[in-house]
């Protein structure tokens, strides 16, 4: 079995512009809907893409083109503050339905997270090959807890209590685990489990 760490390429700003643009767009229907996950079809520099979108999803490249700014054209920061007003004006008119979705994907990556390190107890090697991928759950659940903020219901912040005990027993520091261009936009402090590998 490889132990090459899994990899993951970060996706330019000019590419998370055109996903996040197609998601605004679609966030009223998707909000009315019942599934956490809906794929879009985005037309970026590669042609053609089918993206797996999610409230997770929208929010880390919102959070990624902010730590960015620097790279995005005027047209582009002027784009974005416009998503942003158009987003925010969707969410607050369809605010339970938002917090609702929210919280039923975190949910759904605290389960995925859960299963994650049940098997790595099984298989330790496997486990540190397929960090770098398994741990964009941990993220994705970080910018949904501080875009549900005190609507996130205590459960939820304990699971994530214990999910974070786990992931600190079982690793030890390293180097940023994403592709390292993007590493200033994930201070060590508040993303610490990005600077950590499995042990084993």
């Amino acid at each position: 079995m490889s132990t090459q760490l899994s990899t993951t390429v970060a996706a330019t700003p000019a590419e998370d512009m055109a996903v996040v643009r197609e998601m605004a767009n679609e966030l009223q229907d998707y909000l009315m809907g019942e599934e956490v996950y809906r794929t879009l079809v985005v037309v970026t520099s590669q042609g053609e893409e089918r993206i797996q979108s999610s409230c997770g999803d929208l929010l880390a490249r919102l959070h990624k083109l902010d730590g960015q700014s620097k790279l995005l054209s005027q047209a582009q920061r002027d784009e974005l503050v416009s998503i942003r007003r158009r987003m925010d004006a969707t969410t607050k008119a369809m605010q339970s339905r938002y917090q609702g979705l929210m919280e039923r994907e975190t949910r759904a990556r605290l389960n995925s997270l859960q299963w994650y390190l049940d098997d790595c107890e099984e298989d330790p090697k496997s486990c540190r090959v397929q960090y770098p991928f398994e741990i964009r759950n941990r993220q994705r659940i970080a910018e949904l807890s501080k875009a549900q903020g005190d609507k996130l219901p205590a459960d939820i912040q304990s699971e994530t209590a214990a999910i974070d005990r786990r992931l600190r027993d079982m690793t030890a520091s390293a180097d940023f685990v994403w592709d390292r261009r993007v590493a200033d936009v994930y201070p060590r402090g508040e993303y610490w489990y990005l600077y950590a590998l499995p042990s084993a």
